[in-house]
C-alpha cells in the first residue's frame, strides 16, 4: 500500500505531510488524475500501430491481444460471464463510445452480467449520465467524471487483464494481460474513485 501511495505522491496525485512523526497522505483534486489518465491513454493508443506490426506470436509474448471485429469483441464479452461469475471489476469510460458499437448486444450483455452476479464500479463521462440505466439488477455502482473530460474510449479493468475499447484504434479493442499494467490501472481507478466520490 505504501509503495502505491509513494508512486502517487511522486506523480503529484497525493500530497504528503508529517505530523507528530506520522506521515499523512492527502488526495489532490480529481482533475489532475483525470488529465494524467487521458495522457497515458493517448500515449498507449499512439503506440498500438507499432505493437500491431509485431507478429501475433510476439503479441502474445508481450501479453497483448488485438480484437479486430465486432464479432470478436462480442465473443470476448460473452466469455466474461463465466470467467468472472460472482466476481467484480471496474470500468472507466464513455457509455456512448462503448454501447454505440452494438446497442442491442451491449444492453443484453449488461443484463446477463447482472444475472451472473458480476458487480461493477464505473467511472463514466458526464455525458453518459442522461442515458445510463439506473436498474439495481445490473449490480453497478456509478460515479461521473467532471464534465470537461469527454473521451470515447472505455477501459475495463479485470482482476487479471485490461480491455481497451476505442473507436480511434486501428483495432477495435486491445486486451492487455500484463500484471504491472493491470496493477497501475487498478491503483489509478481506486484513487479516482475516492476523489470523485468526495467531490460529488
Amino acid at each position: 500500500m505504501y509503495a502505491i501511495l509513494k508512486t502517487l505522491a511522486d506523480k503529484g496525485f497525493v500530497s504528503v505531510y508529517f505530523r507528530k512523526n506520522k506521515r499523512y497522505y492527502y488526495a489532490e483534486k480529481p482533475q489532475r488524475l483525470a488529465q494524467y489518465f487521458e495522457k497515458k491513454l493517448e500515449l498507449f493508443t499512439n503506440i498500438i500501430p507499432t505493437l500491431e506490426s509485431f507478429g501475433r506470436k510476439q503479441d502474445q509474448q508481450l501479453g497483448l491481444r488485438f480484437i479486430e471485429t465486432k464479432e470478436e469483441l462480442e465473443a470476448f464479452y460473452t466469455s466474461l460471464l463465466a470467467r468472472y461469475k460472482n466476481k467484480k471489476y471496474c470500468i472507466i469510460g464513455s457509455l456512448h463510445g462503448w454501447e454505440d458499437i452494438d446497442p442491442s448486444f451491449f444492453k443484453r450483455f449488461r443484463m446477463e452480467r447482472g444475472r451472473a452476479n458480476i458487480k461493477t464500479r464505473l467511472l463514466l463521462t458526464a455525458d453518459s449520465r442522461s442515458d445510463n440505466p439506473p436498474d439495481p439488477k445490473l449490480l453497478r455502482d456509478v460515479r461521473y467524471l467532471p464534465a470537461q473530460y469527454t473521451f470515447k474510449s472505455t477501459i475495463d479493468i479485470y482482476p487479471d487483464q485490461i480491455l481497451i475499447v476505442s473507436p480511434h484504434l486501428s483495432s477495435l479493442a486491445v486486451v492487455v494481460a500484463v500484471p504491472a499494467m493491470v496493477d497501475i490501472f487498478k491503483s489509478i481507478f481506486e484513487v479516482m474513485w475516492e476523489m470523485i466520490g468526495r467531490s460529488t
